[in-house]
């Protein structure tokens, strides 16, 4: 006996959304740089970068060429926090050497 013949399976496409991964990789470690108050830069530009891929994510989920939209959304999240606190991380780094210099009687 033969084995049965199959008909052939339609092929679905798999669509990725390889934006909101790295929106959301780059959101969660500018979050840790934030976090850090040495890093407030790198926070920072790790937060910007993961708003703009998170952006093209939701973008490309809402458009049907790619999946994962809520993905891409908290990577926005992410990054948006993550910008927050490096910008109060440089803007408490900023303050600290005037309070210490002024402390030593360096600047009045």
């Amino acid at each position: 006996m033969s084995a049965a013949i199959r008909p052939p399976e339609a092929a679905t496409p798999i669509f990725r959304n390889g934006f909101a991964t790295t929106a959301l990789a780059l959101g969660i470690v500018g979050v840790g740089f934030g976090l850090s108050v040495l890093f407030g830069l790198l926070a920072t530009v790790s937060g910007t970068l993961a708003v703009l891929f998170g952006v093209i994510g939701v973008v490309r989920a809402r458009r049907g060429r790619a999946t994962d939209g809520g993905m891409a959304a908290i990577g926005v999240v992410a990054g948006l926090v993550a910008v927050a606190l490096g910008v109060m991380s440089m803007v408490s780094i900023a303050d600290q050497p005037t309070d210490s210099l002024s402390s030593i009687g360096l600047l009045g």
